[in-house]
């Protein structure tokens, strides 16, 4: 196997997946914490950063066609 992956940069497309990706782990914890402690304000702004999350995800689902092996 080659040592190219080493120098591979992440495309804007794969760094969009992972911030949608972070923002939906970060606005379940917020869901779950606010709804545990009974913080409403918690709850909806967890219920926010996630909609924003999924959001990015579905743009990115219809946007961009999967990769094919070849093209790492």
């Amino acid at each position: 196997m080659s040592e190219d992956y080493k120098d591979r940069k992440l495309t804007p497309a794969e760094k969009a997946g992972v911030t949608a990706a972070l923002l939906m782990f970060f606005g379940v914890g917020m869901i779950m914490g606010g709804s545990a402690a009974g913080n409403n304000g918690l709850f909806w702004s967890g219920t926010g950063i996630f909609a924003v999350g999924s959001a990015i995800a579905l743009y990115l689902l219809f946007k961009y066609k999967p990769k094919d092996e070849g093209d790492f």
